[in-house]
């Protein structure tokens, strides 16, 4: 009777770890689809509120972020894209730049606590070259 009920208490820790431990990669899955999302809005002026609005999303998730542990990287790059690669040959200059979304928090399964990363990157064009039309073409454009 005692080992049933030992079995009994075992399956269902086992149960309710496993469950806690879907909660959290559903909630981390979630929690990165919405900073992949959020790349979209990174820009110089806007860094502090994309970190609101992180923590915001979070809380709901039932994860607990502090400020200090999310970096919002804007910054110029000098990796081209696969386009600008082809082009690169005809001497164009673009000017790219590279966001990156990064946040550290620990959930915790069962009273363990278990460190959590997330980093979401991507690079944007902001500027391209302006191709100046030579004289011929221009005489065409300022023709009535």
């Amino acid at each position: 009777m005692r080992s049933t009920i030992v079995i009994v208490v075992l399956l269902l820790l086992a149960v309710y770890g496993l469950a806690q431990v879907g909660t959290m990669y559903r909630a981390k899955g979630d929690l990165e689809t919405f900073a992949q999302r959020t790349l979209d809005f990174v820009d110089e002026t806007t860094k502090e509120s994309v970190k609101t609005d992180i923590i915001q999303t979070a809380y709901k998730l039932g994860i607990t972020v502090m400020v200090s542990n999310i970096d919002v990287v804007y910054e110029d790059s000098d990796e081209p894209t696969i386009p600008q690669r082809l082009t690169d040959r005809i001497g164009t200059q673009f000017i790219n730049k590279r966001m990156v979304i990064s946040l550290r928090y620990v959930a915790h399964v069962m009273g363990v606590p278990v460190h959590q990363q997330i980093t979401k990157s991507e690079f944007r064009q902001v500027a391209a070259p302006v191709v100046q039309p030579n004289k011929a073409t221009q005489e065409l454009l300022d023709s009535p």
